[in-house]
């Protein structure tokens, strides 16, 4: 036992004995002094503790990790609701329990399945929304009114059939044109709205316009309800591909029987995508395309084993590469070559392309998202990508567009 907890009870029990004894049958004096000495002994270690405590605090390290850790914690159990537009489409939000998507995040071109349901009355109850150039990373302004589009039957048009009826109430007929089947409406915001409003927002081809000095919507543009700074690190497009990204396409190629393919690359882009220092690549692979949009076949000089491809990769700062996105066509009919070696193909099914919309920090975390656009015939649909514990990328977001 420490010297001076001893001390302090033989002082204790001095004072103290002869009363102690009176009262002998009502406490014995063992039972006391076990009390007692359990007591000066939490005392002195919890002075002893709290020295420790102190000293680590001095050097800034365990209880500096220990901080942060809670300060994250409790940073994300106060996270309000974050919504993300592309193009004037709901990709979905981002809030305490993680990311929601309107669509099933999936790659499948025809994914019909819903994701999560979000309601008309919750988005217009946002104060404003803040509207970014994601091409060109800045911030365009902030919208106080946004426009929908509230008749029924129509693409992209509300499933309720008393929605026109209901969002008339809250919002004025925007530029009425006769004969307008999708009657849109201005709202100003914030609108606060009774459960009269719980309309649910459509999952494919809803539209959202934004206001911003009546200036007209734009590509690229990416929306959120929450100002921050989503564009921390520079990043650097238009660079050619890596030999890591060729040889992860090579290897497409040959699983699906294409090795004749010529291999295209559409865009290199590099950045530090998870803030640790070091550049990592996003790289794009498509088929040429026609003067009129088709896709060319391309050969290197044979006549079988060719098809059309899409496909995104991304590339660690240790070289690793993981796929993100594929999608390969094999040609099965006869290949009958131009002067160049190639092919238009004007086959609808294989009409496709994938390209970059912007790379975001959308979360506030210091790492980016991912935001890419793939495009069919008469169809389409946004895929947002964020990077798991793990430290690999994973669609957490999708919408779809289209005819």
């Amino acid at each position: 036992m420490n010297a001076g907890a001893e001390k302090l009870i033989q002082v204790y029990r001095g004072g103290q004995e002869t009363n102690l004894l009176k009262r002998k049958r009502m406490y014995p004096i063992k039972r006391i002094e076990k009390l007692i000495i359990m007591l000066m002994v939490s005392f002195l270690l919890g002075s002893t503790l709290t020295g420790c405590t102190n000293t680590a605090d001095e050097t800034g390290q365990t209880n500096s990790k220990v901080a942060t850790i809670k300060n994250k914690t409790a940073e994300k159990a106060g996270i309000p609701v974050q919504y993300f537009f592309i193009n004037g489409s709901l990709l979905g939000s981002y809030d305490r329990e993680g990311w929601k998507s309107l669509c099933k995040p999936v790659i499948d071109d025809q994914a019909g399945e819903n994701g999560q349901a979000f309601w008309a009355k919750d988005l217009l109850a946002q104060d404003a929304y803040y509207v970014y150039d994601g091409k060109n990373k800045k911030l365009l302004g902030v919208a106080k009114q946004i426009i929908w589009s509230t008749g029924t039957g129509g693409l992209g048009s509300f499933e309720d059939s008393s929605a026109e009826q209901k969002l008339a109430a809250y919002g004025e007929l925007y530029n009425p044109v006769e004969g307008d089947i999708s009657r849109p409406r201005i709202f100003k915001l914030p609108v606060k709205a009774g459960q009269d409003l719980d309309l649910k927002i459509p999952d494919y081809s809803f539209f959202t316009e934004f206001v911003i000095d009546s200036q007209a919507q734009s590509e690229y543009k990416l929306v959120t309800n929450r100002e921050s700074n989503l564009f921390p690190r520079e990043t650097a497009d238009g660079l050619e591909a890596t030999e890591a990204g060729e040889r992860a396409l090579a290897r497409l190629f040959r699983r699906e029987k294409m090795e004749n393919t010529l291999p295209n690359f559409s865009d290199c882009i590099e950045s530090d995508f998870d803030n640790d220092g070091k550049p990592e690549y996003l790289i794009f692979a498509n088929n040429p395309r026609s003067e009129m949009g088709y896709p060319l076949l391309c050969s290197n000089g044979k006549t079988d084993h060719l098809g059309i491809f899409s496909a995104l990769f991304y590339q660690d700062d240790d070289g690793s590469i993981q796929t993100l996105y594929s999608d390969l066509r094999p040609h099965n009919g006869v290949f009958q070559p131009d002067e160049n070696n190639n092919m238009e193909l004007t086959v609808p099914s294989h009409c496709i392309y994938l390209s970059s919309l912007t790379i975001a920090d959308l979360n506030d975390d210091g790492v980016y998202e991912i935001v890419v656009k793939k495009s069919g015939w008469e169809y389409g649909f946004y895929l947002a990508y964020a990077m798991n514990a793990k430290g690999k990328y994973e669609l957490v977001m999708r919408s779809n567009y289209g005819m």
